[in-house]
């Protein structure tokens, strides 16, 4: 450990070096701060433990929103809202309770804080994004296509008064299935889409819930249309199947786009 490293470690407090965590997490701090955390991090689990827990946190920001640079002063600006946080601790004669027992607390409002940051940061509001097509209104835009593909839906034997088709466009390359009259499901279940390729892959579409006059499902077409043998809906638990490749419940319907 270099000499200044030593000294920053000497004149800053356990509870001080806590308050760093949220922000080493999101790389926001300094060199000189960054070096004496990660010594002191080495001789104190639970401060480790801590910075597993926010970088979880992070990485989970960062999966929903879209990568983009960071403003320069992000950095500073979080160690000023930190350094505030701490000029509002508790007076000194609560000092040690608030060292013993609070320091969770005062971290748990410190990590909030860069939460809300970092998605305001990562996810500015852009109103150039569309907005996700209803399905109802894909399978309308398809349907007036004069060269979309129709494929007529066949019904379990159970079902015999359910009706509907899938319409694609003449590409393949989006896929809508209006269905009518699905059954009624208990609280508990739900119904699943699953997608069957030509080569015998089975896996799932998705769950969704019936409602209505019509129900619209969009197809997560990963390749064209034709690429594909048969579509199907089956009634499975809360939450779809527990296996990624197969249905455990009884089918609504299927539709075959290679016979």
């Amino acid at each position: 450990m270099d000499d200044e490293v030593g000294r920053r470690m000497d004149a800053v407090s356990r509870d001080e070096l806590l308050g760093t965590i949220p922000a080493y997490a999101l790389s926001a701090l300094d060199p000189d701060e960054a070096r004496a955390l990660e010594a002191w991090l080495s001789t104190d689990p639970e401060a480790q433990a801590l910075l597993d827990e926010y970088r979880a946190l992070v990485g989970q920001l960062y999966v929903l929103a879209p990568a983009r640079p960071a403003p320069a002063h992000l950095g500073a600006d979080l160690r000023a809202r930190l350094a505030a946080e701490r000029e509002q601790r508790a007076k000194p004669a609560s000092r040690a309770f608030v060292r013993r027992h609070a320091a969770r607390l005062w971290l748990a409002a410190a990590v909030l804080v860069v939460a809300v940051a970092a998605l305001l940061v990562l996810r500015p509001f852009d109103e150039s994004r569309p907005a996700p097509e209803d399905p109802g209104q894909l399978y309308a835009r398809i349907a007036a296509q004069t060269d979309a593909q129709r494929f007529a839906l066949e019904a379990s034997e159970d079902q015999p008064a359910l009706r509907g088709e899938l319409i694609a466009t003449s590409a393949g390359d989006r896929a809508v299935i209006r269905v009518e009259r699905l059954p009624m499901l208990a609280a508990n279940q739900t119904f699943q889409l699953w997608l069957l390729d030509r080569e015998g892959t089975l896996r799932s579409g998705g769950i969704f819930a019936g409602g209505g006059d019509a129900t619209y499902i969009v197809v997560p077409l990963e390749r064209p249309l034709l690429a594909y043998e048969r579509f199907g809906v089956s009634v499975e638990p809360a939450g779809g199947s527990p296996y990624e490749d197969r249905p455990t419940g009884p089918p609504v319907f299927r539709v075959y786009v290679n016979s």
